[in-house]
């Protein structure tokens, strides 16, 4: 079983086989399965606890509905791992408070239903079966609260969320790794053009593998080492309502596919979001957030699902918990996996896009399969090369998580 602490004189090894600078959800995943592979890893954490920055601030859910093969992939592959969780890290019992209760794309907009049925075609001819198409009246038979204006939706049922606490802390209990607590990596050792050993302020330790799973701080990690990532972070808010008798308690996940507002159900209220459009920041320890945002967030959830023009009528700021994280995002908008070519032995783990929570366990299952294997690396859709290779597309942001 993984040990979390805050390492004393002396406790903090020397050497190890991996190195993961990072303990979000991502670091955590890594750690579970180089420990599957045979792996001694250490993971280092500023912060006073495991995912305790970006992951917290995170709207906990997960989809394969996607429009890109491999994403549908990996997503498929990570909601296995969710399904089956306790099994896979060999906690009998382990519960990571699955909610499978779909995620439900909403339209009004013109020529919106058939964009919706052509993504469902897409989805289905990728081994994506079982996302469905529903025209306006029917998904008003099945979500009594969509609005008339609603033309299509698509629906999913095994989409939904989890506690992402739950899912960081089991990946940790599940491996053989060290979550060195209070212990930040505050540089990279690298010499003749491969990495020898992470610094930190309790010691030097010596490796021949590391892997950047820092989230916003991916930039700065990797310039130790002379890389310059090309990243954006972008800032994204979320709010929680305590008490919102409105919104069924079996809502699945609700999103305005015209705008990129989105709703579910949380206990006894709701967690709203909306990635509205927003410069490019610098990492932050602490984000700031915006009271004006939770108005904004339920006008724009009125839309499409009216009772949330009754919610804004009654809205109290006793009511209402904001928080804010940074989505680190590639010009893609795709993750970074795999090996780093410009230094031999330091990996990519890092620019989920928001969506690290619902890609952790297929995400870090192959950066391990790359450490292990990296021939495996010419065929790997999420390798760094892409980004130089002329051949990526850069996309809008994405509105949604």
């Amino acid at each position: 079983m993984g040990r979390i602490a805050v390492p004393q004189a002396g406790e903090l090894p020397r050497t190890a086989d991996m190195v993961i600078v990072g303990g979000g959800v991502i670091g955590c995943a890594t750690a579970f399965y180089a420990s599957e592979a045979g792996m001694s890893a250490v993971v280092l954490e500023r912060r006073d606890g495991l995912a305790t920055l970006t992951t917290a601030a995170s709207e906990e859910c997960f989809r394969a509905q996607f429009t890109e093969p491999e994403n549908v992939e990996l997503m498929r592959e990570s909601i296995a791992v969710f399904e089956s969780f306790a099994e896979v890290i060999r906690v009998p019992g382990y519960d990571i408070s699955l909610h499978q209760r779909g995620y439900l794309f909403l339209t009004d907009a013109q020529g919106g239903a058939e964009r919706l049925r052509e993504r469902v075609r897409a989805q289905h001819a990728m081994g994506l079966t079982d996302v469905e198409w529903l025209d306006g009246d029917e998904a008003r038979r099945r979500h009594p609260y969509v609005g008339p204006n609603v033309q299509a939706a698509t629906f999913r049922a095994r989409d939904g969320w989890l506690s992402a606490h739950e899912l960081c802390q089991g990946f940790a209990k599940g491996s053989t790794a060290l979550f060195a607590l209070r212990t930040g990596a505050t540089g990279l050792q690298v010499d003749a053009g491969r990495v020898m050993a992470v610094q930190t302020p309790r010691g030097v330790i010596s490796t021949p593998c590391v892997v950047i799973a820092a989230g916003p701080f991916a930039g700065v990690v990797a310039a130790w080492a002379g890389v310059n990532l090309p990243l954006r972070l972008l800032r994204r808010q979320k709010v929680v309502l305590g008490r919102v008798p409105q919104v069924p308690r079996d809502a699945p996940m609700t999103i305005d596919d015209d705008t990129g507002v989105y709703w579910r159900p949380e206990v006894g209220g709701a967690a709203l979001g909306w990635a509205l459009p927003e410069p490019p920041g610098e990492p932050l320890e602490t984000v700031p957030t915006d009271w004006t945002f939770p108005a904004v967030v339920l006008d724009g959830a009125g839309r499409l699902v009216p009772f949330w023009n009754q919610v804004a009528e009654t809205l109290t700021r006793d009511n209402t918990f904001l928080s804010a994280g940074q989505y680190t995002c590639a010009p893609d908008s795709k993750p970074i996996i795999g090996p780093c070519p410009d230094v031999e032995g330091l990996y990519l783990n890092l620019a989920y896009s928001g969506e690290g929570i619902m890609a952790s366990p297929g995400g870090s299952r192959r950066l391990v399969d790359l450490v292990v294997d990296p021939r495996s690396n010419a065929d790997n859709p999420f390798r760094y090369e892409r980004l130089v290779e002329g051949r990526q597309e850069v996309k809008a942001e994405r509105m949604v998580i």
